[in-house]
């Protein structure tokens, strides 16, 4: 019984980078990129919770509506700058993204995305941006 139960956990620790790292979710994420690029908020609607809600970096939160209506027919035409220091970590049926990302107005900032499998399908429930400063004097 030990050693099932020792396959077991050893089995669920394995999986743990196997679904963060799931087609399906690279898929999704890219799809929404995809849309939010191209301001297409319907397409970036399907892969996002309807209790979904962002935290912008000066504290803002808004919800899923609200950053639709940012985003419907804004096409974004800058070349993106690629995302650094990527990590996705897996929880069940839940993956929390992390990297190091750029602003539209080109300032450093860290992001955290917690991506949940509803009905089959990767979507976004919560989005957190903060502003990376250099730190204080001493």
């Amino acid at each position: 019984m030990r050693s099932i139960l020792a396959a077991l956990a050893v089995s669920a620790l394995l999986a743990v980078p196997a679904l963060a790292q799931s087609p399906s979710l690279k898929a999704a994420s890219a799809a929404r990129n995809a849309a939010l690029r191209a301001g297409n908020s319907k397409v970036w609607a399907k892969y996002t919770t309807d209790d979904f809600m962002v935290t912008g970096v000066n504290g803002g939160v808004k919800n899923k509506q609200e950053r639709m209506a940012e985003i419907e027919g804004r096409q974004q035409t800058s070349t993106p700058v690629p995302a650094t220091d990527e990590k996705w970590r897996s929880y069940g049926n839940t993956v929390i993204y992390t990297a190091s990302t750029t602003s539209v107005d080109n300032k450093a900032q860290r992001t955290t995305i917690v991506w949940v499998r509803q009905g089959g399908t990767w979507k976004v429930a919560a989005v957190q941006q903060t502003t990376i400063t250099e730190a204080p004097s001493p």
